[in-house]
């Protein structure tokens, strides 16, 4: 074995030292990078308003990306970046569970919609559905005859049986030319066999011939897409339902709601429909007087709610069509404006936010109006006595639900993208640049002497037995 001399040993050691001193500045360089993530709310502004971080995540979007949206859907929170990419993260913990590309750079992808386990996607050209839990894409498998929509399929996992291709019949001739011939031909009809199984298993989406125009509903037999040119395009993702579609004669962009037994929907034309889920079949229609573009709603009861360009607030009876709101004039509320946003509801209210009035809270029972927040610009969540509100300064609202009064006001930071939790939790999901998200809860506030009682402040500074 050689030794080395001494000048290459020096050489080395300071190799060595080059090397560790290079490692060191990339761990601090990567340190500064994260320590330079601005998050949406100051840790000061959370701590003094008792806002606690849940999580914090880092999507990890793609290079030269940048996050458009964040939707909030059943247990999920889904980035969209700006590649058409989506980046899947479990609400409750935070934890990154998969991510895929959905649309060429020219096209629209809207909010997607969710059944049980399985979220559907729509963009300008096709639709995609995936299971939620680990991102296995499942239109193969539930657009295959025969089989179980909650099954996965042999195909889908990359199990699938080998294709034996159509025996044809024996030739005849015997010399070795035309013995080579036909093992070549068999050789080729086995390969193309075994492409065909191939295409089919990694069919990737469900190409549609028609422009979407809003974001999507399912029940988990239909997607329900709005189309530009005036339908609701029911399209099936379970073998042997037929697809349908119901024309409006007008275009329509608001996003349609399902419950157990309907599918509402309603167009430009200002017209609501309800209709049977898997048939083209209407149950009831009601005539507004004004374009219908923001989405519609459902409340616990099984109201649908439905905001109109005509000024009015309308809440519907599920089953019959019937206005609800009798004690209002004319059955509908009056928001003395057009009404562009869809309306929320949580519990025994619906949160109404237009361009002019704010935020206005109504009684669900009644459509009476409780109260007004001027500075309301859009939801961002609401908990059992709190509704979290942007503001129109881009700032933190909380307002107490039973009368309006403001509990406090943080900045947010430039660039928070907000995901709109419509489940009644109280986690507000906000996201800052570079695709990193937070998750914000309000934690109870310690009770003052007064909120206490005599009672529970004297047990309080009883001296122990």
């Amino acid at each position: 074995m050689k030794h080395a001399t001494p000048r290459w040993a020096a050489v080395r050691l300071l190799a060595m030292g080059l090397a560790v001193i290079l490692a060191g500045d990339a761990v601090l360089a990567a340190d500064a990078g994260q320590a330079a993530v601005t998050p949406p709310i100051a840790p000061a502004a959370a701590d003094s308003n008792v806002m606690a971080v849940r999580w914090q995540t880092d999507m990890a979007l793609n290079p030269n990306t940048h996050l458009k949206n964040l939707w909030v859907r059943e247990g999920y929170v889904i980035g969209h970046g700006s590649d058409h990419r989506v980046y899947i993260l479990n609400a409750e913990t935070g934890v990154r569970l998969w991510s895929a590309d959905l649309a060429e750079a020219h096209e629209t992808v809207w909010p997607p919609a969710v059944h049980r386990d399985h979220i559907w996607f729509v963009t300008t050209t096709r639709m995609m559905g995936f299971r939620a839990a680990d991102g296995k894409n499942i239109v193969e498998e539930v657009l295959t005859p025969g089989s179980q929509y909650t099954a996965v399929s042999g195909a889908a996992e990359g199990k699938a049986d080998q294709v034996e291709p159509a025996r044809k019949p024996t030739w005849g001739g015997t010399t070795d030319a035309q013995r080579r011939a036909r093992a070549e031909i068999n050789r080729i009809e086995r390969r193309q066999a075994e492409l065909t199984q191939f295409l089919d298993a990694e069919q990737r989406a469900v190409t549609l011939d028609f422009a979407p125009s809003g974001p999507p509903a399912t029940d988990g037999s239909h997607v329900f897409v709005p189309d530009a040119k005036g339908w609701l395009q029911a399209v099936a993702i379970r073998p042997r339902l037929v697809s349908w579609g119901r024309w409006t004669a007008n275009a329509i962009s608001a996003g349609p709601v399902i419950d157990a037994a309907r599918v509402y929907f309603a167009g430009h034309n200002g017209m609501v429909y309800a209709s049977a889920q898997n048939m083209r079949r209407i149950v009831w229609q009601y005539q507004t007087e004004g374009p219908i573009r923001a989405d519609l709603r459902l409340t616990d009861t099984g109201m649908v709610l439905v905001g109109s360009t005509d000024y009015s607030l309308y809440a519907f009876n599920g089953a019959s069509g019937a206005l609800e709101w009798t004690q209002l004039p004319n059955r509908r509320y009056n928001a003395g404006e057009p009404i562009r946003k869809p309306p929320y509801t949580f519990g025994e209210q619906v949160f109404l936010f237009t361009q002019g009035a704010g935020l206005t809270v109504l009684d669900t029972t009644t459509g009476k109006r409780q109260w007004q927040l001027k500075d309301g610009a859009d939801l961002i969540t609401a908990d059992a006595d709190t509704v979290y509100v942007l503001g129109r300064g881009n700032d933190l609202l909380a307002a107490k639900r039973a009368n309006g009064e403001v509990r406090f006001a943080i900045p947010l930071a430039r660039g928070t993208r907000i995901g709109i939790n419509e489940t009644g939790t109280g986690i507000l999901y906000l996201s800052a640049p570079g695709g990193y998200v937070w998750a914000y809860a309000r934690e109870a506030e310690p009770e003052t002497p007064a909120e206490r009682g005599p009672a529970a402040e004297a047990a309080a500074t009883a001296p122990a037995p």
